[in-house]
């Protein structure tokens, strides 16, 4: 009980010097040292949680004894985080070690400050927590270079949460492209113009789909009907030669978007496309715009544009080995889709 009042004791006084002393922005000289000896004192008595009630406070005051600083740092848990987050009197070379080889709540906290350098910055980036990445790029205050800046893509390439918090950053700088998948309408829409221009450019004549495109559908049809998006993650994951996680987003997209791009690049049939799109979004059956807004883009799309899309959200390059059996997509003929066409397509295995 004695002990329990104690402690009581210890936080209201501690609180009451604390507030004093943040209620100013100046004080004199022998003001600021008896802080600091009664300050000093009191924390060593005190659990860090409540020191972290005015840790930060503390760590931004223009005279807070670079001591009383240092001792929150020391003290570890939260109290720790809020000085390597907020303590401008940390030296850079503490920084940059925390920030190389400490915990990654560490490295998070200091992916947060507003002071980073280029080292610092290079470090955290070069991490592959995604909580540091996280961080990082949702620092506005932090200035990425080139290289930075493209490690962290194809880090957003595949973490979608990354992904969105880079394309909210507006960097012009930015290839939005590989972050396709964390894209919303505008910025897909973006990314698949560019492509189409682009392809228009290119002189090269592009080969047709290969011809085994039909089995792939086909697995991916049997695959997402006798074990859902898990089972056919892994026929995509083959088919694409990317990672397993990237392939479930693909099948996962709201939008099937990127779904059918990547049909578009096995050469699949449309009305195979369908099915495979049906298969992966059963909702779609009853949303005949969706189907018909994916057709459209299908057949639109030229194909050297889909396997740049693809190649770039992938982060692998498709390589056909067979030689071309049948025209692109975008060049057979255009049949009307209704919901009637989309029900019976659905229900063919």
């Amino acid at each position: 009980m004695l002990r329990q009042k104690g402690h009581g004791a210890g936080q209201s006084l501690f609180r009451v010097i604390v507030d004093q002393f943040l209620a100013r922005e100046m004080h004199p000289e022998r003001d600021v040292a008896q802080f600091e000896r009664l300050a000093l004192g009191l924390m060593e008595r005190l659990d860090t949680e409540t020191i972290a009630t005015v840790a930060r406070q503390l760590c931004v005051h223009p005279e807070t004894p670079r001591s009383i600083v240092v001792k929150l740092y020391e003290m570890g848990g939260r109290t720790a985080l809020i000085a390597l987050e907020f303590a401008p009197k940390i030296s850079s070379d503490d920084l940059l070690v925390r920030a190389e080889h400490g915990a990654s709540e560490e490295a998070a906290a200091i992916a947060r400050r507003i002071d980073l350098d280029h080292g610092i910055i290079s470090a955290l980036a070069s991490r592959r927590e995604v909580e540091i990445l996280w961080s990082l790029a949702a620092n506005r205050r932090a200035f990425f270079d080139p290289v930075t800046l493209c490690a962290l893509t194809l880090a957003g390439r595949d973490d979608l949460r990354l992904g969105r918090i880079l394309l909210d950053r507006g960097e012009s700088a930015l290839d939005i492209e590989p972050l396709f998948l964390a894209a919303n309408h505008m910025e897909r829409a973006a990314i698949i113009l560019e492509a189409t221009k682009s392809a228009f450019v290119d002189s090269a004549a592009d080969a047709a789909p290969r011809a085994s495109g039909a089995a792939i559908a086909k697995a991916l049809e049997r695959a997402a009907l006798a074990g859902g998006l898990e089972a056919a993650a892994d026929v995509l994951t083959d088919a694409l030669d990317c990672g397993r996680s990237l392939a479930l987003a693909i099948l996962a997209d709201k939008s099937g978007e990127a779904l059918a791009l990547a049909l578009v690049v096995f050469g699949v049939s449309e009305e195979a496309a369908i099915r495979v799109l049906l298969r992966a979004d059963s909702r779609m059956v009853h949303d005949v715009a969706r189907v018909r807004s994916l057709v459209g883009l299908m057949r639109f799309i030229p194909l050297h544009a889909a396997k740049r899309i693809v190649a770039s959200m992938t982060g692998t390059m498709y390589v056909r080995k067979e030689p071309p059996c049948r025209s692109p997509i975008s060049d057979v003929a255009n049949p009307s889709y209704s919901s009637g066409v989309i029900s019976r397509l659905a229900s063919v295995a």
